[in-house]
């Protein structure tokens, strides 16, 4: 497993520097490049861009940890049947990590694994997720976080933010036709103590219900490692390539 975390205005400072010289045609494919261009908002096209750029830089460098060295160049990222970012390359034969994309804020980055699949979010933390957390949040989960994290309510947007990005990286994971909602995805605990301290990490468990007719899974879905720190919460999490 590995991850890459870029600065959005450090990257489109180069990016911007070398466009007089075509050099970004040369870090995106052809399909990339036309995808590219239809972005019309300059944000939209840092957050686009650097996400792939993360993508194929960690996707390279997982690979040349398996001996199987690929220039980040011949990389191309693509949509999977689900909608999923994918890694190609012109070896079909070739075995490429699985990689997962998130950008929030002034960061984007990217999580790549092999074998299996991998969920990753990266979340600012703001005071407006307080305002909607009823869409993520369930009241015994807000006790669940409460009783784990050791802040007061001037604390509350970070403990809200890793529930929310936790969950994102679940969804990101499931690789399914019909993503898991919030509200399906149930906290079942959290093991860590951030000690009130700027940089933090915690475990995250949950179990996935698919409603009354079904019941609950027995085992967790998944758990998903989140840290905090500099205003941001960061979530991975990582499975195998079974059905759920």
């Amino acid at each position: 497993m590995t991850f890459v975390i870029l600065d959005l205005t450090r990257l489109e400072e180069k990016r911007q520097r070398l466009a007089g010289e075509n050099e970004p045609v040369s870090w995106l494919a052809r399909q990339e490049q036309q995808n590219f261009e239809r972005l019309t908002s300059g944000k939209r096209r840092r957050e686009w861009f650097g996400g792939r750029m993360a993508a194929k830089w960690a996707g390279a460098d997982l690979l040349a940890r398996f001996g199987e060295p690929l220039p980040w160049s011949g990389l191309v990222v693509l949509p999977d049947e689900y909608g999923r970012p994918g890694l190609a390359a012109g070896l079909k034969t070739r075995l490429l990590p699985d990689v997962s994309i998130s950008h929030s804020g002034n960061l984007a980055g990217a999580l790549a694994v092999s074998p299996g699949l991998c969920g990753m979010d990266i979340q600012e933390v703001t005071e407006r997720v307080v305002k909607v957390r009823d869409r993520f949040c369930t009241p015994a989960e807000e006790t669940v976080i409460r009783s784990c994290f050791s802040f007061g309510n001037e604390r509350q947007p970070i403990g809200l933010t890793a529930l929310w990005a936790a969950k994102e990286a679940l969804r990101k994971v499931a690789a399914t036709p019909a993503l898991p909602g919030f509200l399906d995805l149930v906290l079942t605990g959290i093991n860590g103590d951030d000690a009130g301290s700027e940089l933090a990490s915690w475990r995250f468990d949950f179990r996935w219900e698919h409603g009354a007719a079904e019941g609950i899974l027995a085992a967790p879905l998944c758990s998903v490692a989140v840290c905090h720190g500099a205003g941001y919460v960061l979530a991975l999490t990582a499975r195998k390539r079974t059905p759920l």
